[in-house]
């Protein structure tokens, strides 16, 4: 046993908050070793960014919580994890902390038997949490490190010398899952979901002893993985290739029903949370009926589905490519096109109503744009620091350099929160500006993945991308001008004229200008408005080559199809890709826009 230099022999709400942040720091440190060595349930090399997801988010929701109730804490912590949980393992981490602060309901403090009781209570309702738990998994080590707090809380005086103790017991569990999965027998290593547990011990361990997060590295428990550890375990199928979840809120949640209903689409199951508010992850071929059952029981959000077994494929790929691409959720790409080159994606807040969505996740596009006409209010926000920061960590660890592209910073924050969130990660960052949005973003970033995938290094694509942003133009013709004025793009007397008038504005989004937003041409009628955009991109393409184009829309399907017809028509080209604007167009446009981008060589 280690006698410590910190006598804690008590926990309340602050201190336990402490040692939550420390855990998480810990873990968020090693969370590409977990990457590394992940083979169960499915080997995609992902339990490390979901487990630290879970916990960054633990973090930055409590941090302004100072309350001194460990129950009240503790009910702060359960719920932030329910929030960001990702993953298998992130969501048995959020059943976790539920079941914990179930144990400390209505405590100011905790002894150590307190916390031995709230741990072993969170043990048990992370289990009932899985519908099919496997022996050799986080389940296991948190069951023997709960039982060993029980059985031997009584012999120590202070927090620090039980919890080193039990951390040591956890150690020896997590070195056993090897010898009880076949996969990770195969694999030859450890369980990743029951090592990160070990990470978040030792970093609560390590703050008991020294006061503070200044952890002095100490030689791992496991040693980095021998090469080839997924190729070992490789797959050419999976019975069920969606990684599925969501977030369900309403009153009175039946888990077990929910459990038995999204039960019968796949397995890996796991149903968290209370009765108010509940976390479902399962791995199916039918996400889709997943979110309906789900809305049966509440208000759903959250939504998430993920190809495992591309994401596997992509393990096994060895990659020439040294460059990551990041962009945020105004830029327009296909998801075909986002998967086939690894396109990172910054998720932008979407304000509808007072309801906070983020853009893409809460919310798709097409469902926010059809909400768009009957709403009272809506804005955009950038990026949560949280999202940048585990963005750009992953990107750290799976390429050599990481180059980001956003959307013009005169008329949003996002450019510069990922440009301070990628100098504090990397150490040679670069980050651009485009001047642009929507399909002309798209169609820059396109062009930059496709670098990247050819070897290039992110400051040869920059300097590319810094000479594709003079060549790329994107006009918007608009159906209303009752959003523009909303939002601030148009002045008010001039949207009640306009509106009078029945003047439908074509705006452009000017990269000679940074980006600026502003009205180029007032025309009477819908038609009248589509034929003078494609005569104005006529005139801003005037003796340029290898024309590029990108039509999006927001809720104007017709609109897109008479503009992709007209340009064929005038300029001889098809289109690269057509679909729905991200909500950020159609915030300051409204239904009925539609945006012709293009992108060429000079």
């Amino acid at each position: 046993m280690k006698s410590s230099s910190t006598r804690i022999q008590y926990l309340d709400g602050i201190r336990f908050k402490r040692v939550v942040n420390a855990a998480a720091k810990r873990l968020i440190e090693k969370h590409g070793h977990l990457n590394d060595i992940n083979v169960f349930p499915v080997p995609d090399g992902d339990t490390g960014s979901n487990m630290a997801g879970t916990m960054d988010n633990v973090v930055k929701k409590s941090a302004d919580t100072l309350d001194q109730s460990i129950g009240k804490m503790s009910e702060v912590i359960a719920e932030s994890a329910l929030l960001g949980a990702r993953g298998n393992s992130g969501v048995i981490l959020a059943q976790f902390f539920c079941g914990f602060s179930e144990g400390v309901k209505g405590l100011q403090r905790v002894t150590l038997k307190d916390f031995s009781d709230a741990a072993s209570n969170a043990s048990k309702r992370a289990l009932e949490a899985i519908s099919e738990p496997k022996e050799g998994t986080i389940l296991t080590v948190i069951r023997d490190w709960s039982d060993h707090l029980s059985a031997n809380h009584q012999n120590y005086n202070n927090f620090h010398d039980l919890l080193y103790d039990s951390l040591e017991h956890a150690k020896e569990s997590v070195l056993a899952t090897k010898e009880k999965l076949a996969s990770l027998k195969a694999a030859d290593v450890v369980d990743a979901g029951a090592l990160g547990f070990v990470y978040l011990l030792e970093g609560i361990v390590e703050f008991t002893e020294r006061g503070s997060l200044n952890r002095q590295e100490e030689q791992s428990i496991i040693p980095e993985p021998s090469a080839g550890v997924h190729d070992r375990v490789a797959v050419d199928s999976l019975t069920y290739s969606f990684c599925t979840e969501c977030m369900i809120s309403g009153e009175g949640i039946d888990r077990d029903a929910l459990r038995k209903e999204v039960g019968e689409l796949g397995d890996s199951l796991v149903v968290a949370g209370t009765s108010s508010k509940v976390r479902v992850h399962v791995h199916t071929n039918e996400p889709e009926t997943v979110f309906q059952i789900a809305a049966e029981y509440g208000e759903v959000s959250h939504h998430k589905k993920e190809d495992m077994l591309e994401q596997h494929r992509n393990l096994l790929t060895v990659k020439e490519q040294r460059t990551g691409i990041l962009t945020d959720s105004t830029c327009d790409l296909p998801d075909e096109l986002i998967k086939k080159y690894d396109i990172h994606v910054a998720p932008l807040k979407l304000y509808m109503d007072g309801n906070e969505l983020l853009d893409k996740v809460d919310i798709s596009t097409e469902e926010f744009n059809k909400k768009l006409a009957d709403s009272k209010s809506v804005q955009t926000s950038q990026p949560s620091p949280g999202h940048y920061k585990a963005l750009y960590e992953k990107l750290n660890a799976d390429y050599e350099e990481v180059l980001a592209m956003h959307v013009m910073a005169i008329h949003s924050g996002t450019f510069q929160s990922s440009k301070n969130m990628g100098a504090s990660i990397l150490d040679d960052p670069h980050a651009i500006d485009t001047y642009t949005v929507t399909g002309g973003l798209g169609l820059v970033t396109l062009e930059a993945a496709k670098l990247a995938q050819q070897g290039k290094g992110a400051k040869e694509i920059a300097e590319k991308v810094e000479e594709m942003r003079k060549n790329v133009f994107v006009l918007v013709a608009m159906d209303t001008v009752d959003f523009a004025v909303r939002g601030g793009r148009l002045n008010k007397n001039i949207g009640t004229i306009a509106k009078l008038f029945n003047i439908k504005p074509v705006l452009e989004f000017a990269t000679r200008n940074e980006g600026l937003c502003g009205i180029v041409a007032k025309c009477f009628g819908v038609r009248h408005s589509e034929a003078r955009l494609i005569k104005l991109l006529k005139k801003r393409v005037q003796g340029k080559t290898n024309l590029r184009f990108a039509i999006t829309h927001v809720e104007a399907p017709e609109k897109a199809k008479r503009l992709t017809d007209m340009i064929k028509k005038e300029f001889h080209s098809d289109i690269e890709f057509e679909l729905q604007a991200a909500p950020v167009l159609g915030c300051y446009s409204g239904p009925g826009a539609c945006a012709v981008s293009v992108l060429c060589d000079s």
